[in-house]
């Protein structure tokens, strides 16, 4: 329950299981149907790189959450001054 399913796979037998994961990642050398069934398609046949693949992720989520509110902020702060407050 909550739990997030990550999928990685290269096939045309890996394509229903990386289009039903909450997350598809395929590799380079995979072929095209999974490259379409995937979310994420690593351009080096490396799973190592499935962590740093991770770890950006988490890193791009938190800043574009930080954009919105400092946004919100800003915009809040602003709009009085627009309106001639």
């Amino acid at each position: 329950a909550g739990e997030v399913v990550a999928m990685v796979g290269d096939g045309i037998n890996d394509a229903p299981a990386l289009a039903q994961a909450d997350v598809g990642i395929a590799l380079r050398q995979g072929t095209d149907v999974a490259f379409e069934a995937a979310d994420v398609v690593l351009m080096r046949n490396s799973l190592t790189d499935v962590g740093s693949t991770m770890t950006y992720s988490d890193l791009a989520i938190r800043k574009v959450k930080s954009n919105l509110l400092w946004a919100l902020v800003y915009n809040l702060c602003a709009l009085p001054l627009a309106a001639g407050a």
